[in-house]
């Protein structure tokens, strides 16, 4: 039962993941907002800087090619320097790319402290605390970001009831291989 008096269910365990999630997530959040801001306004310098740069560039020096070449790479110099600045573009997104990719993945194995582990597990139902034991893997290691996304993921696609399902047939099967052994007599098990 929670501080208020209510009982939690399914819905209020995805809240209460929720509300964990952003407080564990909300620094990495911040950091990857100002980095992917800073690489942008960054990278809109720098192509103003080539832009303009790129538009003082004369080609008179090409004189001895003749006066077609001159005037072709002066038609041209905006659409070059253009490029230069597509390409650029597309270099900075991969790197962005890239980086965001891996921040994502470091911040699911973020371990989750006991204390916070605590307040979730006394803040849930019991069938969400049974759906967070049934994501997390013990032997891989403690509690991580990773394992509570899941657990959230997993109680929006109704795994309470997958596992009330899951249970009630484990124990048809196990009452109906007990039925089978007294029927033989022999009350020896086959599997043995």
């Amino acid at each position: 039962m929670r501080k208020d008096g209510t009982l939690p269910s399914p819905q209020g365990d995805i809240r209460t993941l929720n509300a964990t999630l952003r407080k564990l997530r909300m620094p990495r959040w911040l950091w990857r907002v100002s980095v992917i801001s800073i690489s942008l306004l960054a990278f809109l310098w720098v192509s103003r800087h080539v832009l303009t740069l790129g538009a003082l560039i004369r080609y008179d020096r090409l004189d001895p090619l003749g006066p077609q070449v001159v005037s072709f790479m002066t038609r041209i110099n905006p659409y070059l320097w253009w490029g230069v600045v597509v390409i650029l573009a597309v270099i900075v997104l991969s790197v962005l790319r890239a980086w965001l990719k891996a921040s994502i993945v470091r911040e699911k194995q973020t371990l989750v402290s006991v204390m916070e582990l605590q307040k979730v597990a006394d803040s849930i139902s019991s069938e969400g605390v049974d759906v967070l034991q049934w994501v997390w893997d013990a032997e891989a290691g403690p509690v991580t970001v990773g394992d509570l996304l899941r657990a959230r993921d997993e109680l929006r696609s109704d795994r309470v009831r997958k596992l009330a399902t899951a249970r009630a047939q484990a124990l048809i099967l196990q009452k109906a291989r007990v039925r089978q052994v007294q029927q033989d007599g022999s009350g020896l098990d086959v599997t043995e």
